[in-house]
């Protein structure tokens, strides 16, 4: 049984124990595209496509993949990742994908819940005390008026203030008599009557550049620009657009475009933005790729991950800094195994909270858990890259 490293210059360090040939004398499927992914010089896995390879399993002995052939991605954490906690949710306890705020004084935390009987998904709400633990009882969003044209998949909720009123935007799964499904984005203010939070009806957004009707937009990026939701579409270009409340149509209000250097995935919204200074708003993204780890067992799976970056305050809103690795934390990775809908090992950040110190960000594990990391505000900014020349 043999490996070869494979020498691509260039590559970042964390990539390297994935450039492997593997030869386990069989023949297997997976030493024969690790051959060829090799020749090509790719690690990627970006031409094979997602449900054939998830089934691919290499014969290479257990012991011998775990010892010297995928990696362990938690071993990549940086020093400004400071810990993890996990939150659970009394009566939720499959609850994810959550987003935090602070509004009106308090640590406000959403979630999606799904239920697995009937495909119904339902936005959740609770608040949390300054220690991240729920304060109060978890209520489910009273949204009084069916979303237009969908059906109720509410996914990804994303909490955003605009001054001082409360906003959520998340995606629903448009009505049509055949698959795939597509999706299409929502937007609504939320209102709290002292007990229970409501929308009155959420605004459909479908009008918009380039929209195409079988192809689904979601993960948009909200974030209040003098008092207005704006929202960007793509991070590369970074394509921002605004709605026109009572319309459904959202007009492109800038565009720009800078260098991004990024080897895991297309860059999609994770986080609403915050202005971290007068002249900065910072986010967190979310990206994925197909590849082998100790995680997956040496199956060629979905693999999520997480980034930041700041763009500018003022339009065009250019990306000015980013990061360079995924941010990589304990628990993102390793820890309790849950069937999701198709191979997975995701990490999906939806919000975050920040003060002098410190960022908090709330992010969901495995389609099933509900997570904050807590990251040292300095040396995250101190990390990123300037889109301006790559260095």
């Amino acid at each position: 049984m043999r490996s070869f490293e494979a020498l691509l210059p260039g590559r970042p360090a964390c990539l390297a124990p994935l450039l492997k040939r593997w030869d386990c004398g069989k023949r297997c499927v997976q030493c024969a595209i690790s051959s060829v992914i090799f020749s090509l010089g790719s690690v990627l896995f970006a031409g094979i496509d997602d449900d054939y390879v998830e089934s691919i399993e290499c014969d290479v002995p257990e012991e011998m993949l775990y010892a010297t052939s995928y990696v362990n991605l938690e071993t990549s954490a940086q020093d400004f990742v400071l810990e993890t906690q996990q939150i659970e949710i009394p009566g939720h306890p499959l609850a994810f994908n959550p987003s935090i705020i602070r509004w009106q004084g308090r640590l406000l935390l959403s979630f999606r819940i799904r239920y697995p009987e009937t495909l119904i998904n339902q936005i959740g709400l609770i608040f949390l005390d300054e220690e991240f633990h729920p304060d109060g009882s978890a209520q489910i969003l009273d949204i009084r008026m069916p979303d237009p044209l969908s059906v109720p998949k509410r996914q990804d909720p994303r909490l955003v203030a605009i001054g001082d009123k409360l906003f959520v935007v998340y995606n629903n799964v448009l009505l049509r008599n055949f698959k795939p499904e597509i999706r299409r984005m929502f937007a609504a203010e939320v209102h709290f009557d002292g007990t229970g939070f409501y929308v009155d009806q959420a605004e459909y957004l479908r009008y918009f550049e380039d929209e195409k009707p079988d192809r689904s937009d979601k993960n948009w990026v909200p974030f209040d620009y003098e008092g207005t939701l704006l929202m960007a579409r793509f991070l590369d270009p970074h394509w921002v657009l605004r709605p026109i409340w009572g319309t459904g149509i959202c007009e492109t209000f800038s565009k720009s475009a800078r260098p991004i250097y990024w080897d895991w995935g297309q860059l999609r919204g994770g986080t609403p933005a915050l202005l971290i200074n007068p002249d900065e708003y910072l986010a967190f993204f979310h990206s994925s790729i197909n590849m082998p780890s100790l995680h997956s067992k040496g199956k060629i799976v979905r693999h999520y991950f997480m980034g930041a970056y700041v763009f500018s305050a003022h339009p065009p809103f250019e990306i000015k800094r980013m990061s360079s690795e995924p941010i990589i934390g304990k628990n993102f990775y390793l820890g309790k195994e849950h069937q999701t809908w198709k191979p997975l090992h995701v990490v999906f950040p939806g919000g975050f909270v920040f003060d002098d110190r410190y960022i908090w960000i709330a992010y969901g594990r495995q389609d099933h858990e509900i997570w904050i990391v807590k990251l040292d505000k300095e040396r995250l900014l101190n990390s990123l890259t300037s889109t301006s020349d790559g260095n």
